[in-house]
């Protein structure tokens, strides 16, 4: 059953292409149950493993970013924030400059393919940063598992994004994070991961980045799982 819209004057259940902190200005206060990003964090261009500082001005986006994701959050949001071991102190600063309060960290670790191998060991493992806005008791809906998701194998569908999160661990930190029919969102969206995850768990969300390739990608990750949510509900 599709989700009833909240009441709102905000583009619900759309990808948007543009810069995140231009589309956030004019969105008002508390009016997001949940935020759940991957933001640009890899130093390289061509994700290596290389510290090369030809993406620093998207890296630094964060720093600009979290105090607009704080704003539009409602008191006691939960903000589920993928980041990278390399750079994370620049992730947590910037987490807690903004205001939002830490809670805890969660881990996937990739058990299949070829891992690269970093400073003594394999890189096998993606992280993930668990904050909350101030002001209200942060909610979590379940159920609980361990923080600790384990991924056999590749996903069934590539969509040609170098940093692609696993579908079924993005839909389970939404189902946890976001309350029923409440509005997700992600202002990094890339291939459309979060969105396709909420439309399956039953939430609305928003999306926006500033690569059309990726954004193309992403309205039809969304329009294939609107589509195949109304075949189901109605056989």
């Amino acid at each position: 059953m599709t989700a009833p819209a909240p009441k709102s004057e905000l583009p619900i259940d759309t990808i948007i292409e543009g810069d995140c902190l231009e589309v956030m200005k004019d969105w008002p206060d508390n009016c997001v149950d949940a935020v759940v990003t991957d933001p640009p964090f890899k130093l390289g261009q061509e994700y290596s493993s290389n510290p090369d500082p030809d993406n620093l001005l998207a890296v630094s986006l964060l720093l600009l970013a979290a105090p607009e994701m704080l704003r539009v959050s409602k008191a006691g949001a939960v903000c589920v924030l993928f980041y990278d071991t390399r750079i994370l102190p620049f992730g947590v600063e910037a987490m807690r400059r903004a205001g939002w309060i830490y809670l805890r960290g969660l881990t996937l670790y990739r058990r299949w393919g070829r891992a690269q191998r970093l400073a003594g060991w394999m890189s096998t493992s993606d992280f993930a940063l668990v904050y909350t806005k101030p002001g209200a008791k942060a909610r979590f809906n379940g159920p609980c598992r361990h923080d600790v998701y384990v991924k056999a194998g590749p996903e069934e569908k590539s969509f040609a994004h170098p940093a692609q999160k696993p579908l079924e661990f993005v839909a389970h930190i939404i189902e946890n994070v976001c309350p029923a029919h409440g509005l997700v969102f992600d202002p990094f969206i890339g291939s459309g991961t979060t969105a396709e995850a909420a439309i399956i768990e039953g939430r609305h969300f928003i999306g926006i980045d500033n690569q059309g390739k990726y954004v193309e990608i992403a309205r039809r990750r969304v329009a294939d799982a609107q589509n195949a949510l109304f075949a189901e509900t109605n056989t």
